[in-house]
């Protein structure tokens, strides 16, 4: 991404914004793993990252729009030349202007007098937005609650409003670079499922098949997104089994479920795999089914649609698949057998931000993960795949992973 994407999401966003009001975002700090030891490496903020393409800790963006007039500032942390003896070389002021498009970047320090000079500056900031996952304005996190209640407390006439409706008008609706990113991401998953179908053999853990998908992420200079599920046999009736000490046996599939980042936005890709590089017939049946529903799910994935809808569909599907193979009475034990929800929106995060009432609109990604668990003959299936949702239609991003038993069973034996 250049910085004029970054520059671009912040035009919006003050667009959006009420006259007169604030906005701040905070990069994010380390999380402490032990009393001694730091997390690494730093998971940044989404919505900062959104708004600036810079993922270093302990920042600030401050985005203003008084008299219809927007202004935007980025605070950074004082280089301290004994820390970067020890950890990392520090952000410079040069440096954050050239990758956000700020020109004006101060110090921490200056944050706290700025904002109040801000906050009473011919007394007309009126609204204060501060992100929160939940729609309750007491439900604010971390860093944001925090400062949530400061505001409260020190500037009591202020209003303040959740900014979450405004990011998620921005960042469902992907753009050519974001869907680009993600394809990547997805590219990177692909390469490593590759590599992981080559080495299925019965016998193999589900902690050494971990251990491959995870080196080949780092190959390409990658990690997971998310803890890998990698489910063999009756593991895969949890949906995310994370134990991974299981060792296959002749006639388990492997379930995985599995994600790439790049740039911070991911992919996130489920596959099932026969371990001895042959499905059973009874395993081919039923894989045959999911594929089905993931078909019809995607013929309601559209515009105007909504997720509810898409996992109606699958349901109704499921319930005459099932009941033509015997395996269902009626159509209300479709919910023994199915009980997730269709799929979800990706991009930086895992579970993107959506829409209210989970509607689709054109330009946003999601995926599509209808699956089968049944507990009586200990197996479970899921076929998970990335999308985009335009106007023409649907562009499956994992179009190039190997979905069809056909596909699966050649690759593996060849």
């Amino acid at each position: 991404m250049n910085k004029e994407f970054y520059i671009r999401n912040r035009s919006n966003f003050s667009k959006e914004m009420k006259d007169n009001s604030i906005a701040v975002f905070f990069s994010g700090t380390f999380v402490r793993d032990t009393c001694d030891q730091f997390i690494y490496p730093f998971s940044v903020d989404r919505n900062f990252y959104y708004l600036t393409g810079i993922d270093r800790e302990n920042m600030i963006l401050v985005i203003s729009k008084i008299d219809n007039v927007a202004g935007e500032y980025l605070y950074i942390p004082q280089v301290d030349e004994l820390y970067e003896k020890w950890n990392a070389v520090f952000l410079r002021s040069d440096e954050a202007k050239n990758k956000s498009g700020i020109a004006n970047v101060q110090y921490l320090e200056s944050f706290e007098k700025d904002f109040a000079k801000k906050m009473f500056y011919d007394m007309t900031v009126e609204n204060a937005y501060i992100f929160s996952h939940y729609s309750e304005l007491g439900e604010f996190e971390n860093l944001n609650k925090a400062f949530a209640q400061k505001i409260r407390r020190q500037y009591p006439a202020v209003n303040i409003i959740n900014s979450l409706s405004i990011m998620t008008k921005l960042r469902n609706i992907k753009t050519e670079e974001e869907i680009n990113e993600i394809k990547s991401a997805v590219d990177l998953t692909n390469n490593a499922l590759n590599f992981i179908m080559k080495t299925l053999r019965p016998g193999i853990f589900e902690y050494e098949i971990k251990s491959h998908y995870i080196h080949q992420l780092s190959m390409k200079k990658s990690r997971p997104r998310f803890r890998s599920v990698i489910a063999a046999g009756s593991n895969a009736l949890i949906l995310h089994y994370n134990e991974s000490n299981y060792q296959t046996k002749d006639g388990d599939m492997v379930l995985m479920d599995l994600g790439a980042t790049n740039n911070w936005y991911v992919s996130d890709i489920t596959r099932t795999y026969p371990v001895n590089g042959k499905y059973t017939d009874r395993q081919k049946e039923l894989y045959k089914i999911v594929l089905e529903a993931q078909m019809v799910a995607m013929d309601e994935m559209k515009i105007g649609s909504t997720e509810d809808n898409v996992n109606a569909a699958i349901k109704s599907f499921y319930a005459k698949a099932l009941k033509s193979i015997k395996l269902i009475k009626d159509d209300i034990d479709v919910n023994n057998y199915y009980f997730h929800g269709s799929g979800h929106s990706i991009g930086l995060d895992l579970h993107d931000l959506r829409m209210p009432r989970k509607e689709i609109v054109e330009n946003s990604v999601y995926t599509v993960e209808p699956g089968l668990y049944i507990a009586e003959e200990g197996l479970g299936i899921r076929i998970e795949d990335n999308v985009v949702v335009t106007k023409n239609g649907l562009i499956n991003l994992s179009e190039g992973i190997l979905k069809t038993t056909n596909d699966i069973e050649n690759f593996m034996n060849s």
